[in-house]
């Protein structure tokens, strides 16, 4: 996430970026309505009519469950496996990487899934399903590639441009996003004057970063990342490991600007630019001009379609 993050939650603009990282699901069908489920976090057997929950396979079998209220077509049974390189403790937007995936692998049977703007809202209802709560911003970005604006207001989606030099430093711990949102709920009425003024302070800075993202100004968009991390900073969900971070990003030579990505409370600060100094803690972050895509290969042996639904994730947590 570069931009907008807590006030897209009030229907205001933000942007994000997706990362040149990535989690691809192996995807066969069957000839039975079982749908049987490898993954590191866990393997998993069901079927269509029952769909039974797995405590950690949360978003995939909501996205199983939101594609069967909508599609028309033979539902088949699945034999779906998934690697990933995403580290889901770094706020990398792992969470919206799978349902990405996912509703991507359901579009190659599904014509009501054709468009990203398709594949976007049946996302989106899966993330609401299972967090109460969240924008799909991530979501947007991982399905198109690239540095995109979202309007939540009526859910537009606008590329900006094809890539961005970022580096990333992981502040070593985790709050769930749900848990940083709530805390600023408890702190901020929606109807606080302050939350107000804050809500259209940020969605200025959102909008003239747009703007510079789209000349590649990095001065001037380094200048945005540090006014938002300070209005980060006052909403309260900063802390002084992330102030040590960005105040040190900021003070390297060749970094334009520095702020909290994410909800807050943990998770990452990235830095816009090119350090001319390593840093040894910083993550390898690269921007790809490439969403969700699917690769179509034959098994012979079972006489079957193997979809590989890839997706790419974003510097940011589920917000």
């Amino acid at each position: 996430m570069l931009f907008g993050e807590h006030a897209v939650l009030h229907n205001r603009p933000a942007i994000a970026c997706a990362i040149d990282t990535w989690l691809t699901i192996d995807w066969q069908t069957r000839n039975d309505d079982v749908i049987q489920i490898y993954s590191s976090l866990g393997e998993h057997s069901t079927d269509w009519q029952t769909l039974a929950p797995h405590p950690k396979l949360t978003f995939i079998l909501e996205a199983l469950t939101q594609f069967k209220a909508i599609t028309e077509q033979p539902l088949l049974g699945l034999t779906l496996t998934i690697s990933s390189d995403i580290n889901s403790t770094q706020g990398l937007g792992s969470s919206s990487a799978i349902v990405a995936a996912m509703v991507t692998g359901f579009s190659m049977s599904e014509p009501r899934l054709e468009t990203i703007d398709a594949r976007f809202e049946l996302g989106l209802r899966t993330i609401r399903a299972v967090q109460g709560t969240g924008s799909g911003t991530d979501l947007a970005a991982a399905l198109t590639g690239g540095v995109m604006m979202l309007n939540p207001k009526n859910q537009v989606i606008r590329r900006l441009t094809d890539a961005l030099p970022i580096v990333g430093v992981y502040c070593g711990y985790k709050t769930p996003t749900p848990v940083v949102i709530a805390q600023v709920k408890a702190r901020w009425s929606d109807t606080h004057p302050l939350l107000l003024q804050w809500l259209d302070w940020v969605t200025s800075i959102t909008e003239m970063a747009a703007e510079q993202i789209k000349e590649n100004n990095l001065d001037e968009i380094g200048h945005c990342m540090n006014m938002a991390h300070g209005l980060m900073n006052g909403l309260g969900v900063s802390d002084n490991t992330l102030e040590t971070i960005a105040n040190r990003l900021r003070q390297t030579e060749g970094i334009a600007g520095a702020k909290i990505s994410g909800s807050g409370l943990g998770d990452c600060v990235i830095g816009l630019g090119t350090p001319t100094q390593a840093l040894d803690d910083a993550l390898a972050i690269q921007t790809t001009a490439q969403g969700a895509h699917c690769i179509l290969e034959k098994n012979h042996e079972h006489n079957s379609t193997i979809h590989r639904p890839t997706v790419n994730t974003k510097q940011t947590s589920t917000d």
